[in-house]
């Protein structure tokens, strides 16, 4: 079954340039090595500064699960973090 996922990410003041480009660069990483994403995009708030959604679209559960273990996302994850304004929040759906 198909899953959308749509994580809410807020940025710190000042951060947002550095987090477009460390995800820009993640995102070329989760197309070149993740076959079974269909979608990975970042989109920024037109009202909120600094906050930002990721929409995500894998082909089933195991897709998102190695999206979640791969050795690029555990890399960025750390140089993210500081970053990162408030907690996000990840929103998971199932295709209808």
């Amino acid at each position: 079954m198909t899953i959308g996922v749509i994580a809410r990410v807020k940025i710190a003041p000042g951060q947002e340039q550095a987090f477009e480009a460390l995800f820009a660069e993640q995102a070329e990483q989760v197309r070149a090595n993740e076959p079974a994403n269909r979608l990975y995009r970042l989109f920024r708030d037109r009202a909120e500064p600094g906050g930002y959604i990721v929409m995500e679209i894998y082909d089933d559960e195991a897709a998102l699960e190695a999206h979640r273990a791969a050795p690029h996302m555990q890399a960025n994850r750390p140089r993210m973090a500081p970053l990162l304004g408030g907690k996000t929040v990840v929103e998971i759906y199932d295709a209808a």
